[in-house]
Parts: structure tokens; C-alpha cells; sequence
């Protein structure tokens, strides 16, 4: 890891910022921890973090997007994900990722961080709505994370988003957000027709130069009604990618993310291990945002959340299915033996559209991200550590 990028987020970020971002940090090994003993003691299970897709309203309609906008817009309600955070709480979980949907529609969001200052939010948004107002209302808060997702450059974005303004709104949102001393993120799903601008030491230099913290690169996966599949990754580009993940992450002066290699290369996933599940607008416990299917919903207050993780079968058996298929996206990988699986635990459509099971039959098994015989170690040794014992340091694979 080079270290410029801890001292970039020491100058540039407020104290505010910076101390919410420690707590994280040590919040986020103790939940770690204690994830791990309730896998190996057996108890109870609930995941270490949480995903929360807060409201399907968006003002972008952009292509190979899963979530499907309704009116009025579906949306979890201030009770539902108070309740789901004081839960949470009960296991150590303190981390959770805020999407839509366009999370910034969500009336009552702010009001949300305002009553959890102990907990820690990453908040995905399209930018286009971020201005210098809100990025002070966060600057005040300290606990949220803006990761903008900016998915080309200027032709690209507006082929993908459908919109001709919408590069130059999501930066001038990534500039309101740096302005404000926040810790600053860019997220990017990377696809064949973005990766020779996205997967550069040119645009990294590029965001450094806007004065972003980090990035977490996603691997694009077609999924919902329009999944644009001949632009997901080959075998090539997925070990491309990785390569220069694990190269520029010893001298880029940002932090580079992913969530689907371990420390020594091998393919993860997060809902398979029980780390992270997601929790959609209408209420629906999910294994994954693109898993669109549920054999829970949250109540008016989210009281049986505990009791979907833990008495309900379908997500115990999706992890034991997905482990079964090897270590790949089970979505992309193996979609008509998943649809099997979701059928005999009687899993319920939670897309909103009724049609991720018509989805899931019509798709043709493609490549993910599971390269055996192509394992490519991490080489920094700080995220080699980071990666065996503080994220993936659990054999949830066994």
C-alpha cells in the first residue's frame, strides 16, 4: 500500500471524518470477531453487515440495472431500518451500505444517520443529486461514507445512464463531497465497454487529482430485465482486472477495493461466506442485491429480523447451494440450478416485477470471476493482512 493514501485521508478528511472512520475501523474488526465465533460456536446466525436497499425511486434508468421503479415508490420505512440497526447492534454489526434505487430520494434519510451516531454508513449514490448542502449536513454527521458511482466517462456514461449530463453532475457531487472533508469514495462496475478508461493507472491518477479516498471496482453483472449480457467480462479481462488490482494497489495513492478475491487470489463471495446479506425497498431479506427472491419480509417495525435469519431455511440453503456450485456468483455461474434450489424452499419473487424467476430461466450459464489454476496472491503486504484476518479471515468455504 503505498502510503500516501493514509496520509491523503489524514490532510484531507475532517477530524470528524477521520474519527468516525477509526471507530469504524475498530467496530468493523470487533464484528469481524464476532461473526467468526458465532460460525465456529454455532450459534445463532446473523451476517456481519448489511446491506439496505432503502427506496427503488431513481431518476436515472440505466441499462443492466436490477432494481425496477414503481409508483409510488416502494421504500423501507424510517421504523423498518431503525429497527434493523438496533438489531443489528445486538450482534456487533455497526456497518451498512445505503442503495436504492437513488437513496437520496429517501425522505427520511438523514434523519436515519442523525439517530446512529455509533453506526457507520457507505452510501452509493448516483452523485447527481449530492450538492455542497448536503455534503455539509454529512460534514456535521461524520458517520457516512459517499461511494459515487461514476461507470465511464462521458460517452460511456451516457450510453450506459441514458442521459447526456449525467458524468459532469456525478463529478461536480464528487467534488461537494471533497470540498465538505468527507471520506470519499468512487464505485465503478466494470463491463467490456468501460474497462480500457476505468481499469487505468490514468484514471486513478485522475480521481487522485479530484481528491478522491478510495475506489471499490464491482464486476458487472447483467441481470433484470435488460441484463446487456454480451457486455459482461470474459475469462481474460477478469484476470486482467485482477492483476491490475493487485499491482497498482502497492503504488496507487488511493485505497483500491473489492470484495471477491481473497488474500491469496481465490474467487469469494460475501452472501455464500454469511458476511453480508441485503435487505430490498418492499421489506424483502435477500441473499445478495441481484438474489431477487426472499422467503422473508420485514414487519411494520423490522422486529423479526432475527427471527427470518435464523427459523427461516432459504438463505441457510442458498449458502450451502452456493458453496455446492464452487466459489463463483451463483446469479451468473449457475442460474437454472439456483432457480431449482429457489423453488423447492418456496422462495417468493421479490423483484418488484415478477420476473427473476422468467429471468433466471431464459439466462445462459456465463464466466464470473472464479479462475482455479489462475489465482493471482495479493503482493502489498498490508492488504494481504487486511484481507486474511480482518475481512476473509474466516474458512466459511470449509
Amino acid at each position: 500500500m503505498n502510503p500516501s493514501a493514509i496520509t491523503r485521508i489524514l490532510t484531507d478528511c475532517s477530524w470528524r471524518a477521520q474519527r468516525h472512520l477509526l471507530r469504524f475501523a475498530w467496530n468493523g474488526h470487533r464484528t469481524v470477531r464476532a461473526f467468526e465465533r458465532r460460525m465456529k460456536e454455532g450459534k445463532p446466525f446473523f451476517p456481519a453487515f448489511l446491506m439496505l436497499s432503502i427506496t427503488n425511486q431513481c431518476n436515472l434508468k440505466c441499462r443492466g440495472c436490477w432494481v425496477s421503479q414503481t409508483t409510488p415508490a416502494r421504500q423501507l420505512t424510517l421504523e423498518q431500518m431503525q429497527g434493523i440497526i438496533d438489531t443489528a447492534a445486538k450482534y456487533k454489526s455497526r456497518f451498512f451500505g445505503i442503495l436504492g434505487g437513488e437513496p437520496l430520494f429517501h425522505p427520511d434519510l438523514l434523519t436515519l444517520f442523525w439517530r446512529n451516531p455509533g453506526a457507520y454508513f457507505q452510501l452509493y449514490t448516483n452523485g447527481t443529486m449530492f450538492d455542497a448542502k448536503l455534503a455539509g449536513e454529512l460534514a456535521k454527521l461524520g458517520n457516512v461514507t459517499p461511494l459515487i458511482s461514476i461507470e465511464g466517462l462521458e460517452t460511456e456514461s451516457r450510453r450506459r445512464r441514458g442521459r447526456d449530463d449525467v458524468f459532469a453532475r456525478s463529478l461536480a457531487g464528487l467534488d461537494a463531497a471533497v470540498k465538505a472533508g468527507l471520506f470519499t469514495g468512487v464505485t465503478a462496475s466494470i463491463n467490456m465497454k468501460n474497462f480500457d478508461e476505468l481499469v487505468s493507472r490514468e484514471y486513478l491518477d485522475f480521481l487522485v487529482g479530484k481528491g478522491v479516498h478510495y475506489i471499490w471496482y464491482f464486476i458487472y453483472r447483467p441481470c433484470g430485465p435488460d441484463p446487456d449480457c454480451a457486455n459482461a467480462l470474459d475469462r481474460a479481462h477478469v484476470l486482467e482486472l485482477r492483476r491490475f488490482l493487485v499491482e497498482q494497489r502497492r503504488t496507487a495513492k488511493l485505497l483500491i477495493l473489492d470484495a471477491y478475491w481473497d488474500a491469496d487470489g481465490r474467487a469469494q463471495c460475501p452472501g455464500a461466506m454469511g458476511l453480508s446479506h441485503h435487505i430490498a425497498p418492499n421489506g424483502a431479506v435477500e441473499f445478495c442485491p441481484i438474489m431477487q427472491a426472499a422467503g422473508g419480509f420485514l414487519d411494520e417495525t423490522a422486529s423479526n429480523l432475527e427471527a427470518i435469519f435464523q427459523q427461516e431455511t432459504l438463505l441457510g440453503n442458498l449458502r450451502k447451494f452456493s458453496t455446492s456450485q464452487g466459489r463463483d456468483c451463483m446469479v451468473i455461474h449457475s442460474p437454472h440450478e439456483l432457480l431449482d434450489t429457489l423453488k423447492s424452499n418456496g422462495a417468493q419473487d421479490s423483484s418488484g416485477r415478477d420476473g427473476f424467476f422468467r429471468e433466471l430461466e431464459e439466462r445462459t450459464p456465463a464466466f464470473c470471476h472464479d479462475v482455479p489454476g489462475g489465482e493471482i496472491p495479493e503482493q502489498s503486504a498490508a492488504y494481504r493482512f487486511g484481507k486474511r484476518n480482518y475481512f476473509f479471515g474466516f474458512g466459511a468455504y470449509g
